[in-house]
């Protein structure tokens, strides 16, 4: 399908639901910026991604979809968006929405897409050929409001401005995917001891817990924002940050998108599809028998993890800083 651009006036982005896939969907929405300047982008997104977009300059609206509704809700929402007659629909989540919306273009939901060899990211991309836009690469399209990054100054000046600043976000939403809290602990206490690190950590709510005992274990002083911050606040403390390590999680695609050096660890999912690319980030994981397993629930103890020691993170993560 070709389009004709001078009849695209609105159009809808629809995103999906976990932070770090909605990171990795943003060059599309870089793309549709640069091929039509001039129409109307409105955004649909989960609640857990409402703030990466709500003072994102190119947004027209923000549609924030819970799936979880009343039908009723969702006729609502449906009969409300239809007024607004989009032309073009670039749909995520293979949904039904650019059919019940009746757009004029629309993404197809189905992908011919080598799955086995390519990167989500370059999947998401490939998807906008559906609609006459061939694009191999497009920047992250992330947007940091000026009060997140003064927000983050503020913390980071109270510090020794000469030390480098290293954040750790040793959560991740599936359990299997995070390195152990022995191995976090360790680290701390190598970075700090031995290169002079001003180390944050940080993550969502619910890494807390972890987190409380990853610098219990290290018994050393840390900056703490665990939980303390918003999505954007946390890309500005990452953009901010000489280095970032932490798992495949979503700090770890945000850290990615705002520029940051990033050393991911990796264990039962495979980095050619979900790990950094940047020119200056690494990744460590174990070629062991079982991995990529891409499982939720682990066979061997959590094998590819364990075999990971904190002595080969330090020992990258100092090369990375120039130490």
């Amino acid at each position: 399908m070709k389009i004709d651009k001078s009849k695209v006036k609105r159009m809808l982005f629809i995103t999906l639901s976990n932070i770090g896939d909605i990171v990795l969907t943003t060059p599309v929405m870089s793309v549709l910026c640069g091929h039509f300047p001039s129409a109307r982008l409105d955004v649909m997104v989960g609640p857990n991604g409402e703030d990466l977009f709500k003072k994102h300059p190119a947004v027209f609206k923000l549609i924030i979809y819970n799936k979880h509704t009343s039908l009723k809700e969702k006729r609502r929402l449906i009969q409300k968006l239809r007024k607004v007659r989009y032309d073009l629909i670039v749909d995520m989540r293979n949904s039904l929405f650019p059919f019940l919306l009746g757009a004029k273009y629309r993404t197809s939901p189905i992908q011919n897409v080598p799955r086995a060899v390519r990167h989500k990211k370059e999947q998401h991309l490939a998807k906008l050929s559906s609609i006459g836009l061939e694009v191999k690469d497009a920047p992250f399209f992330i947007h940091i409001p000026t009060e997140d990054i003064d927000f983050i100054d503020k913390i980071i000046k109270k510090s020794d401005s000469k030390k480098p600043v290293v954040a750790i976000a040793p959560g991740a939403k599936s359990e299997i995917k995070r390195w152990t809290k022995k191995g976090y602990a360790e680290l701390v206490g190598r970075l700090i001891d031995e290169i002079d690190a001003d180390v944050i950590l940080a993550g969502d709510k619910a890494d807390r817990r972890a987190v409380k005992d990853i610098i219990a274990a290290a018994n050393k002083e840390v900056t703490d924002l665990t939980g303390e911050t918003s999505l954007c606040q946390l890309a500005a403390l990452l953009k901010k940050s000489d280095l970032l390590i932490t798992n495949d999680s979503a700090p770890m695609h945000l850290g990615v998108a705002a520029g940051t050096k990033v050393l991911a660890i990796f264990g039962p999912t495979d980095p050619r599809l979900y790990g950094p690319r940047g020119k200056d980030d690494r990744v460590i994981r174990k070629k062991i028998h079982c991995v990529p397993c891409e499982k939720a629930q682990c066979e061997f103890e959590h094998e590819c993890m364990k075999e990971i020691t904190a002595e080969e993170v330090f020992e990258v993560a100092k090369e990375m800083l120039g130490k």
